[in-house]
């Protein structure tokens, strides 16, 4: 519709509605909504809309959270930028495929779904486990596959004929015993066999978890940017999620007393946070664990790639400080290993053992037993152990190339710090960066270059906080860290004499 000096009239967006109750983002309702009008055809192409402040004030929200949907509909294809600024919606087919890592529109298969796993099927997240900056995947090319090999063809074909008919939904006693030595070995935390339930990966461990723990409604802390897989779990389970913001010291304890004093549960990475890396303080673990103590709240540590710990000096677990048996404590061999195993554990205080097995024998009983089997003995004979100090070794070497690929052709655009575990860094955006583009953008281009990188953002349930790139380089050749920041640099349109060569 034009106006009487010819302009295009630009789109009110009054008409979309915020629940700020749901556990979903409220960037992700906005952009939900605006997709469905877009697909459904009462959002045309070549329609403009109000600019981002005045949407703001129509929903009644801040502009980054307007800003953030309108991100997230450019990376999929949705919005174009207008030659003189502006939004408008760009040409897009109503029957076209959905892009990578984006749902169809689910509202055409709303009728048997539930509203919770509706805005779970239609989140978007960007990932691909085939980058080489993917965070989290591991690198399997020096894997012991032969001894691997070896020790599944033995137990295949001499298995344990009671196994094959039965097994506790806790698992393998064996394996338990080893994971409990492994975790004392390499963890410093003492726990019995007794004390292990064995899960199918941490994603597993903590659905299990959600299930016996929450009912419909029930708060729950989660660390603000955090995990996404994780809040999937938790809303798939009833919880309604409370972003608690980190900052250089962790979970900020206080200001999770302040938004949620009711809460029933906590998930928190101490050890090393995800996304930001940040390890929680003494100081901060022992406010946390008390104030769980004195409102009756349960803990899930979630102590993903703390094996890979690149510094000699070991973080304690927070379940090794916790007195009161209040702390659920999350492990997998997925990064040590293969993230295909889908073998991972919990260690739970005494009074949740029984609830977990049988929780999870109404599940899905129990994991593989030849798997479980052939882990036990792989364990037992010391390969893991082998492997694992082999490996950080190697993840050092490739941490501190790409810090050093950054700082020689991004130091102007890209801040990194060094981080005493894990397989990822984040790439924090500099104001200058910040001034040009969003990290969902700066993703965008780089996808569209052959670069596959995870936006700081899309980790955030409200409006960002941060601005960044998630790199991983579990996978990353120290010899190709160069060669890839180069060409990261050259897509992000780094001046030439902005890069240090």
């Amino acid at each position: 519709m034009q106006n009487s000096t010819g302009q295009r009239r630009r789109m009110s967006l009054a008409g979309i509605r915020l629940d700020r109750a749901s556990s979903v983002a409220l960037p992700q309702q906005i952009a939900a909504q605006m997709r469905d009008g877009i697909l459904h055809g009462t959002l045309p192409a070549g329609t403009q809309f109000l600019g981002s402040r005045e949407i703001a004030r129509e929903l009644g929200c801040s502009r980054m959270v307007v800003l953030s949907a309108w991100d997230i509909l450019y990376a999929e294809g949705y919005l174009e930028s207008m030659p003189r600024g502006g939004v408008s919606v760009a040409a897009v087919s109503r029957n076209a495929a959905s892009p990578a890592g984006v749902s169809a529109d689910t509202s055409r298969i709303a009728g048997p779904i539930s509203q919770r796993w509706q805005s779970l099927i239609g989140f978007t997240y960007e990932t691909n486990w085939a980058s080489d900056f993917s965070p989290g995947a591991p690198d399997i090319s020096t894997f012991p596959f032969g001894d691997w090999a070896r020790l599944l063809r033995q137990t295949s074909l001499q298995p344990d004929k009671e196994e094959c008919l039965d097994l506790s939904p806790a698992g393998l006693p064996e394996l338990r015993r080893e994971i409990a030595d492994f975790l004392g070995a390499v963890r410093g935390l003492v726990c019995t066999p007794e004390q292990i339930v064995v899960t199918s990966g941490t994603s597993s461990a903590l659905d299990l978890c959600s299930r016996m723990i929450l009912d419909h409604g029930d708060e729950v802390w989660v660390e603000e940017p955090g995990f996404v897989e994780a809040q999937w779990s938790l809303t798939a389970a009833g919880g309604k999620l409370v972003p608690i913001p980190v900052d250089d010291k962790g979970l900020c304890v206080t200001e999770g007393i302040r938004r949620a004093p009711n809460a029933k549960l906590i998930v928190v990475t101490p050890s090393h946070q995800y996304p930001l890396g940040v390890s929680m303080g003494l100081e901060r673990r022992l406010e946390l664990l008390d104030w769980a103590n004195r409102n009756d709240v349960w803990i899930v540590e979630d102590d993903y790639n703390s094996e890979f710990r690149h510094q000699d000096s070991m973080i304690a677990s927070l379940k090794s400080l916790d007195r009161e048996q209040r702390v659920i404590y999350l492990g997998t061999f997925s990064k040590i290993m293969m993230p295909s195993l889908r073998l991972g554990y919990i260690v739970a205080p005494e009074r949740f053992v029984e609830i977990f097995t049988k929780g999870r024998a109404r599940i899905d009983v129990h994991s593989s037993g030849i798997g479980q089997r052939a882990l036990a003995e792989f364990m037992r004979e010391g390969h893991l152990l082998r492997h694992l100090r082999r490996m950080r070794k190697v993840y050092a070497e490739r941490q501190q190339a790409l810090m050093d690929a950054i700082r020689q052709y991004l130091p102007d655009d890209l801040t990194v710090a060094p981080c005493a575990t894990g397989l990822h860094l984040v790439a924090l955006f500099t104001e200058r960066l910040k001034a040009r583009m969003s990290d969902v953008e700066a993703a965008r281009l780089l996808k569209q270059g052959g670069l596959h990188v995870q936006p700081l953002s899309q980790n955030h349930l409200e409006a960002p906080i941060y601005a960044g790139l998630v790199l991983g380089y579990g996978r990353l050749k120290p010899t190709d860290a160069t060669r890839l920041i180069a060409k990261m640099a050259q897509i992000l349109g780094v001046e030439p004499s902005a890069a240090k060569k």
